[in-house]
């Protein structure tokens, strides 16, 4: 496992999509994937008609995002069908947490701010996405994610942001590599419906399957011409961890917000085991921010009781002495923390 080259960034640059082999080891996606199990059945389990409920809670619900819909729909051939996308579960996740710490992994964060020529980036999409041969006819028509932007994307650096997806599971052929076309093979170009076959045959012709072993990251731009395929290996299954990172302050980018589920226990322990730079990339105010009072560090410690203060409380502004860093607020406002180690 080593970070991504600068060859890498430039190429994700350039090109506008890489896939970066093995940026996390094996092993570090092998731990994490246990917790797989308990949102999705295992492949043999669900190809065997096992796992009941979790089975049913796959095939039960439709998270379908697409604004294409027709109501004719080929059977066969390139196009957006709604089962393409069950499957979809959202961040945080539950069980030893190692899958949501997967989310702000360094060398993940790393070939993000390298790519996007910042360290001030937010991640913006946070979703698993399991796939299983025979559930549905995967095949898409060549397409780019206008509905990741309520405005077109522009092309120069400085206004990008990154999509990609961490293999969580080996994806190989048969199991659904995704497609995509250099950008210099699109011509640049920007199309917001769908290209099938018939009408840029040129886009086909130019595709290149991204297979890669578990712990690899495709990464690519919003203008990249990409599109899924199906399933064709029988008992086949795809695991990926869909991510995306933006600018700060890129509001009209957006996909999957955290905020609704920000009060579970699972996002509660998350947050207790995050740096301030991690944190930052979900909006959390940096220490230093103008954002910060005692008053805020107090709710913040009786939110998250875990989560180490100390950098927050160091980056008060001199004329806010710091109170406190653990414990609670009381019922009648005051506070019951104990004192900052900065005052004793």
């Amino acid at each position: 496992m080593a970070r991504a080259t600068d060859a890498q960034v430039r190429t994700w640059q350039d090109e506008g999509w890489v896939l970066i082999d093995g940026l996390l080891s094996v092993e570090e996606i092998d731990a994490a994937a246990e917790d797989l199990w308990l949102l999705y059945s295992r492949p043999e389990e669900f190809h065997a008609g096992g796992g009941a409920s979790r089975r049913e809670a796959f095939l039960g619900g439709v998270d379908d995002r697409n604004l294409f819909r027709s109501d004719r729909i080929e059977p066969s051939g390139p196009a957006f069908r709604p089962e393409q996308f069950l499957g979809r579960s959202l961040f945080p996740f539950p069980g030893s947490g190692r899958l949501n710490r997967l989310a702000v992994h360094p060398h993940l964060v790393d070939f993000a701010e390298r790519a996007l020529e910042s360290a001030d980036l937010r991640l913006y999409q946070l979703a698993l996405w399991a796939k299983y041969h025979g559930v549905a006819n995967y095949e898409q028509p060549m397409h780019q994610d206008h509905n990741h932007s309520v405005v077109p994307p522009r092309s120069e650096p400085g206004w990008w942001h990154l999509e990609g997806y961490l293999y969580l599971s080996d994806v190989e052929e048969g199991t659904g590599p995704t497609r995509l076309v250099r950008l210099g093979d699109s011509g640049g170009r920007l199309e917001l419906l769908p290209q099938p076959p018939a009408v840029a045959p040129e886009l086909y012709a130019a595709e290149i399957a991204a297979p890669g072993r578990r712990g690899s990251f495709l990464a690519y731009r919003p203008d990249v011409f990409h599109r899924g395929v199906d399933l064709t290996r029988p008992g086949g299954s795809r695991f990926l961890f869909g991510l995306g990172f933006k600018l700060a302050g890129q509001e009209w980018i957006g996909y999957d917000t955290v905020q609704p589920r920000s009060s579970v226990g699972r996002f509660t322990r998350f947050v207790e085991g995050c740096t301030p730079r991690e944190l930052a990339l979900f909006g959390v105010p940096r220490p230093g921010h103008r954002f910060w009072t005692p008053t805020g560090l107090q709710a913040m410690a009786a939110r998250y009781p875990a989560l180490d203060l100390t950098p927050w409380w160091d980056g008060l502004h001199n004329d806010q002495a710091p109170i406190a860093a653990t414990g609670s607020v009381g019922e009648t406002g005051e506070s019951n923390l104990e004192a900052h180690p900065r005052n004793q």
